[in-house]
């Protein structure tokens, strides 16, 4: 029995064996593609016994291509990334030859962009709750008016100017700048009965002596409203009543610094 070897549709075999035998197939002449590995045994009879085994060959330099895949459908200018990699027996392995760049995939853009809004989102939230403790903190008990407080014989709009100041810096910490408060939380001054109302006896006293404990409007508020009878001046305590009572749509009659005095 022999046995002829055949490389697709050779007519005359590449080798001639008898078997059992071992060989060393060489693809070196090989165009790099599909090939065919032909067998063919032959008894003394005359007997044919065939075997085909497909392969397929890459001696050349091996090639990606990135944005255009097999059997896309496309139109217009398409832009590609070409790379091609290759090695010879003996070669150290370099994985950076055999890397093609790829662009960044749209999720890996929209969790870096999500991750950036948090970032952001985050320190500002910081930042707010840092001057707002820094406002409720401030150490004001036996301080003189500020400089460039108005006394009460300065003219409307300082005076007006010194009662936004106070605020700005004593109340709106709590009761927000827009006089709303926080639901639950501190109550608004907004449309409260208490600012708004034509005697401004426990207006004064409730910024003079604080108050705890005592429901508004049916809600009891968890947090107290601390005292500034000795952090404010009787100035200063009229400006800021007053810039109370005359904003966010308020409309009660403001407060003197005598009315302060009488009633501390």
């Amino acid at each position: 029995m022999r046995i002829e070897v055949f490389i697709d549709d050779e007519s005359a075999p590449r080798y001639t064996l008898e078997p059992p035998a071992t060989l060393s197939l060489d693809t070196e002449g090989l165009a790099d593609g599909p090939h065919r590995l032909r067998i063919r045994a032959i008894e003394d009879s005359g007997t044919v016994g065939v075997e085909e085994i497909a392969f397929t060959v890459r001696n050349g330099p091996g090639i990606a291509v990135v944005g255009l895949a097999n059997k896309d459908t496309v139109r217009g200018r398409i832009p590609l990334l070409v790379n091609a990699f290759a090695s010879r027996p003996g070669d150290v392995f370099e994985p950076v030859r055999a890397e093609t760049p790829a662009p960044i995939p749209t999720w890996a853009w929209v969790l870096f962009l999500v991750v950036v809004a948090w970032g952001m989102w985050f320190v500002a939230t910081e930042i707010r709750a840092y001057q707002a403790s820094k406002a409720v903190a401030a150490p004001a008990s036996g301080q003189a008016a500020p400089a460039g407080a108005a006394p009460k014989s300065a003219g409307p709009a300082a005076w007006a100017a010194l009662g936004e100041q106070v605020y700005g810096n004593k109340c709106a910490a709590c009761h927000q700048l827009t006089g709303q408060g926080l639901p639950g939380v501190f109550p608004p001054l907004k449309g409260s009965a208490v600012v708004t109302a034509s005697d401004p006896t426990e207006h004064i006293r409730t910024v003079l002596r604080g108050l705890s404990g005592k429901p508004i409007n049916g809600v009891t508020y968890p947090s107290p409203m601390p005292p500034f009878a000795d952090q404010l001046s009787d100035e200063e305590i009229a400006a800021v009543l007053s810039h109370e009572r005359t904003s966010w749509g308020n409309q009660a009659p403001p407060v003197k610094p005598e009315d302060v005095v009488a009633r501390r």
